[in-house]
């Protein structure tokens, strides 16, 4: 039987570097391959070693269940080519972070792997606002509830009556149905004036705060345009936030001048364009032939190199590149497809477009002819 690695299911916490654990952040030192997902800050994976893989699996609003066989699959594979494999995810991993489901998936693929929690978002996020989950004068019970679950899950489906009698209420991945979670608490008992909160993008930038009774909540986050990832506080604990507010002076807080994003940062971008490195000259070469224009949609390399006039072979070395770095995603049967990164600022279209800058970067870096391998 041929070797395998071992998978690290890492929690990177609520998103800012500064609050990952020593655990984690020495195994993004030493990683092979970092598997990584959306709520990933551009700094946290700074720390990685310049040769390490990276690969970006993080999974938009409203299109969580499609993906996740697909992960299963990447990390074993990913086991079967590196020692160190580390998956990255948001707040800890096995609260509501499918790392249970990826544990089982690996176990039973004879995959060794170990899981290191991580500062969950449950209590992290909250506090971000000023509001602690517990309080001896409020609230001595709090529990996490989550706003998806599987392909057929539906709200009625919690114990509606038990959590209105909890005191302080957690909700995760909540955010659409914000006006089903208030009516269903109201109609087991919870008050309409019940404080309540939702907090969007703690500890990242454009992070703020709703917050209000209730029977007012969902009308109130709608006015404010708030959008995942977001997260729900219902209880007497947001009344704490009131009184501590005006000398809650944060570190951690990242104000609208941070350029931290979603996947991977303009800078970091631009960054490892100027990395004298394989897979610098292969996004050098994916520009010049506006790869990333034509991978909105899944496609095979095959099919681009014959639509370019290419040989197919290094055209295949090229995406599979660009999958390490973070830019396409293996979307199956061997095509790929851009990753939120390369459709965000790489399409020539896109309004973000940096294609520009990142040839800059690759000019000042070293002098290349991007097609010549291609010919």
């Amino acid at each position: 039987m041929a070797s395998v690695g071992k998978v690290y299911l890492v929690g990177a916490g609520p998103g800012h570097p500064e609050l990952l654990t020593l655990k984690a952040a020495a195994l993004i030192r030493s990683a092979d391959i970092l598997i990584y997902d959306r709520l990933i800050q551009a700094e946290t994976l700074a720390g990685a070693r310049a040769d390490a893989e990276h690969i970006y699996v993080g999974k938009a609003p409203g299109r969580h269940q499609s993906r996740q066989e697909e992960i299963n699959a990447i990390l074993v594979d990913a086991a079967r080519r590196a020692a160190i494999v580390v998956r990255l995810k948001g707040g800890d991993p096995v609260l509501f972070g499918r790392g249970g489901e990826e544990a089982e998936h690996l176990a039973s693929e004879g995959i060794p792997f170990e899981v290191v929690p991580g500062v969950t978002a449950g209590l992290s996020v909250p506090i971000a606002a000023g509001i602690p989950v517990t309080h001896r004068h409020h609230a001595s019970s709090v529990a996490f509830v989550t706003g998806h679950r599987k392909d057929d899950y539906e709200m009625r489906e919690l114990d509606w009556e038990a959590l209105a009698r909890i005191d302080t209420l957690v909700f995760f991945m909540g955010v659409s149905k914000l006006g089903e979670i208030a009516q269903r608490l109201m109609a087991h008992g919870r008050s309409p004036e019940t404080p309540a909160a939702v907090v969007q993008q703690a500890y990242w930038p454009g992070e703020r705060v709703v917050a209000g009774a209730l029977k007012d909540l969902p009308e109130l986050a709608r006015a404010a345009e708030v959008l995942p990832p977001a997260t729900i506080v219902v209880g007497d604990v947001v009344r704490v936030r009131e009184r501590i507010e005006a000398m809650h002076l944060r570190d951690l807080r990242r104000d609208r001048a941070d350029r931290a994003g979603f996947g991977l940062a303009p800078e970091a971008l631009i960054a490892r364009a100027a990395a004298p490195t394989r897979g610098a000259k292969d996004l050098r070469a994916a520009l010049s032939l506006r790869l990333f224009d034509r991978l909105e949609a899944p496609r095979a390399p095959e099919a681009l190199a014959a639509e370019l006039g290419l040989r197919a072979e290094p055209l295949r070395a090229i995406c599979a590149s660009l999958a390490g770095l973070g830019l396409l995603l293996r979307a199956g049967e061997g095509t790929y497809r851009n990753a939120e990164a390369a459709s965000h600022y790489l399409r020539a279209d896109a309004a973000g477009y940096l294609g520009e800058r990142v040839l800059a970067a690759l000019d000042a870096a070293e002098r290349y002819d991007p097609l010549a391998e291609l010919r």
